[in-house]
């Protein structure tokens, strides 16, 4: 999963700005995927920019209680702001109460203490994001110092994604948007990031999505808000010293060979790379892991160049066995994906949908996966969609369940990789077999990337509709929007499956649905020939 912006996705435009939640905040203006890079030596500050030290705090008990932070804004105000603002999340994507949770604010300028006015945001349904907002009182000089601890998520509370920051095997871990309050009216357009690690012992890492210790991340202060971090004791793959693109870092003991389920992910990474090609060379991406041993555990979530697998307690029976491999490659794929411009309810559909069609799609063809677990799969998924109470229940009603109910939220994943499959077989067919989806889907995200097109859901229908010679937007806003009901093609995903119509039973009920079967004869290394990367 890779829920974003305001819940509205930032429209993508590089590298992996569709997954960057920057618009979710509505805080200040996020462009993009914040890049984060070592600071260079000789790297000339601007006059207005944020310094931001994050100190772990451990408990009696040994674990981490709060993150103190100690932050620096140089510079002024933006055009046309009057006095300095700071926010910070209530509610973010189910995590309750972050805002509360931030004690001993102090902030001071040359002339001592400053005192600050509060707003707060109305609640918004759903588990969705909203702020609370503090105004200074009195003008202030720079720079400008500001203080705080922010104490941890504490157990218990909703399900939902990895954001709050949370305690496990002597560390920390979560997302900037967890704890984080930040200046957003300010002129600063980049951040350095550090790290005190005083309370762990020897060979505790600092690390984020923009890098490792000391870091400068391009972007207003809010920015930071969108890595996720992991600091004390953690494994690492591969090794600190081996130069690397991909990374790894986990707390807590797994069911699972860490180091070599990330060796896979890592070579999957590089297959997504040359697959999706627009992106040359792929950016540096890290994983983070992180086993809590009390709810909520959290799942899976990507950001920009990273994701944050978040789980519970091993049960027995996976001792032993695999990761979650096709959750490792959804997250990734997330970055390549990106997703629509607009309301996040209308545009999901997109940016979960493609990329639950490739995850199930491009593993396989990448020799990855079974035939046999490719059709198990695929049965999966259509039972999750037919027998999904949301099938047919139009995108916004689904946005105001939001994060209430996990089945519903992700009806839009379903049905969109069912779009996306049919849409495969639609192109192939009006071109003859000359062209297909993933053709398609290179090309568009190529213009995007190179900042040509801002890409809507009316965008993406007229480049559809220049494949097929018909006009895609009807059949896209009755299916995604309105919530009419979608049985693909029976060569959607591929021509070494097919497709038919079939009751499908469920949880002791009946379903009308698909099942998918192995073509006889039909080799799995052709099923996607047509559509190879070059």
């Amino acid at each position: 999963m890779a829920e974003a912006a305001r819940f509205g996705i930032l429209q993508a435009r590089g590298r992996a700005a569709g997954l960057l939640l920057c618009g979710l905040i509505a805080l200040a203006g996020c462009k993009g995927a914040p890049d984060g890079a070592p600071e260079a030596a000789a790297e000339a500050k601007p006059e207005a920019y944020y310094e931001i030290t994050l100190r772990p705090e451990l408990g009696a008990d040994g674990e981490v209680e709060a993150i103190a932070v100690t932050s620096r804004l140089h510079g002024v105000l933006k055009d046309g702001e009057t006095r300095l603002k700071l926010s910070a999340p209530v509610v973010y994507v189910n995590v309750m109460g972050i805002a509360d949770r931030i004690r001993d604010l102090r902030v001071t300028d040359g002339a001592g203490p400053v005192a600050f006015t509060l707003e707060q945001d109305d609640p918004v349904p759903g588990g969705f994001p909203y702020f609370r907002h503090w105004t200074a009182t009195r003008d202030v000089d720079y720079p400008l110092d500001i203080s705080y601890r922010a104490l941890v998520q504490p157990e218990g509370g909703p399900a939902g994604p990895a954001f709050g920051i949370r305690p496990s095997a002597g560390g920390v871990s979560g997302a900037g948007a967890g704890y984080m309050i930040v200046p957003v009216n300010s002129e600063s357009s980049l951040s350095y990031l550090d790290w005190d690690l005083t309370e762990f012992g020897p060979g505790a890492v600092g690390v984020t999505t923009f890098g490792e210790g000391r870091v400068a991340v391009k972007g207003p202060p809010a920015a930071l808000m969108q890595g996720w971090l992991m600091a004390g004791p953690a494994g690492q793959y591969p090794p600190a010293e081996e130069e690397t693109h991909f990374r790894a870092y986990w707390l807590g003991n797994f069911p699972f060979d860490v180091p070599a389920e990330m060796a896979y992910a890592k070579d999957l990474y590089d297959f997504f790379g040359a697959f999706f090609a627009y992106l040359d060379p792929a950016p540096d991406y890290r994983v983070f892991l992180r086993q809590l041993d009390t709810e909520p555990y959290g799942g899976a979530t990507a950001l920009a160049n990273s994701f944050m697998l978040s789980r519970g307690p091993a049960r027995p029976e996976e001792m032993g066995g695999q990761s979650p491999r096709s959750t490792l490659a959804h997250e990734m794929i997330h970055m390549w994906v990106g997703g629509l411009s607009g309301e996040h309810a209308l545009t999901n559909w997109f940016s979960e949908g493609l990329t639950t069609y490739y995850e199930y799609t491009v593993p396989f063809r990448a020799g990855r996966v079974s035939i046999e677990d490719y059709i198990d799969g695929l049965n999966r998924l259509s039972d999750r969609y037919y027998s999904n109470p949301a099938r047919a229940m139009a995108a916004l009603e689904i946005g105001r369940v939001g994060f209430n109910d996990g089945r519903v939220r992700h009806a839009p994943y379903e049905r969109g990789a069912l779009y996306f499959a049919d849409l495969d077989s639609r192109i192939r067919a009006a071109s003859g077999g000359a062209r297909t989806l993933d053709m398609l889907v290179r090309d568009v995200f190529a213009r995007r990337e190179r900042g040509e097109i801002e890409l809507t859901l009316e965008a993406w229908s007229d480049f559809v509709s220049a494949e097929l010679g018909t006009e895609e937007e009807p059949f896209v806003r009755a299916l995604h929007i309105e919530g009419q009901l979608i049985y693909p093609a029976g060569d959607g995903f591929g021509a070494c499956v097919r497709g038919t119509p079939a009751r499908i039973d469920v949880d002791g009920e009946s379903f009308d649905g698909m099942r998918w079967t192995r073509v006889d004869g039909a080799a799995p290394e052709a099923c996607f020939a047509s559509g190879a990367p070059g």
